[in-house]
Formats: C-alpha cells, sequence, structure tokens
C-alpha cells in the first residue's frame, strides 16, 4: 500500500545544508535554501538582520520610534502611525537625536546600520 502524504507538506522540498557543514541560525551571513514547489526550484536568499544596538539611555518607546525611522517613515508618517501629535514626535526625536548624538534622521540610520561616517581629524 502506498504511503499516505504527510498533511503538513506544501508539496515542495527544501533543500538545506546538513551535517558539519552546516551553521548555525545565529552565525551572522546570508543562506541560500532551496524549494521545489511541483516542478520548479526556487532559491531563497535568506539575510539575517544585524541587532539593532539603540543609544544608551533610550526608552521603549523611542526605540519603537526610531524602528519607524529606520523604515524610512517620515516624522509626520511617525506621528500617524503612533497616534500621537507631530510636535510630540519631533520633540522624541530631538531626545533621541541628542542621546544618539546625531543631528538629523539620516545620521541616525547610518549610525544604528553601522554606516557610520569616519570623524574629522
Amino acid at each position: 500500500m502506498p504511503e499516505s502524504p504527510d498533511p503538513r507538506d506544501d508539496g515542495g522540498s527544501r533543500d538545506e545544508p546538513a551535517g558539519p557543514d552546516k551553521k548555525p541560525e545565529t552565525e551572522a551571513g546570508p543562506r541560500v535554501s532551496r524549494i521545489r514547489v511541483g516542478d520548479a526550484d526556487i532559491l531563497v536568499l535568506s539575510v539575517p538582520l544585524p541587532k539593532l544596538c539603540y543609544p544608551e539611555g533610550t526608552t521603549s518607546a523611542e526605540h519603537e520610534i526610531i524602528d519607524l525611522v529606520l523604515q524610512g517613515l517620515t516624522p509626520k508618517e511617525i506621528a500617524v502611525e503612533r497616534g500621537a501629535s507631530l510636535r510630540t514626535v519631533t520633540t522624541q526625536l530631538g531626545t533621541i537625536f541628542r542621546k544618539a548624538h546625531v543631528n538629523s534622521q539620516t545620521e541616525l540610520i547610518s549610525t544604528m546600520t553601522g554606516n557610520q561616517k569616519p570623524e574629522d581629524d
């Protein structure tokens, strides 16, 4: 009698690294895996995101704002997203900039993503 298909199987097969060459999930670096769906092979590139190191002394509310800045939102869009006034968000951004030693959202993004510009000598 033929085996019944696994109900959890979506019909695709996954080729992942195995054995001693397999890197742990926590190790940085991109990973390529192949998913077979029907007759097609689909390559999937997984790139781990860097762990964010928020500026010292920032609050959880400020972390949420930083996350929205990193998503590319403007202060007005952040205010709408958070249900806050533009003035409140602008004040919070000023506090974040002071704690992060930056002067703009662009500098904050650069600092948070590790693309700090070299300091002048």
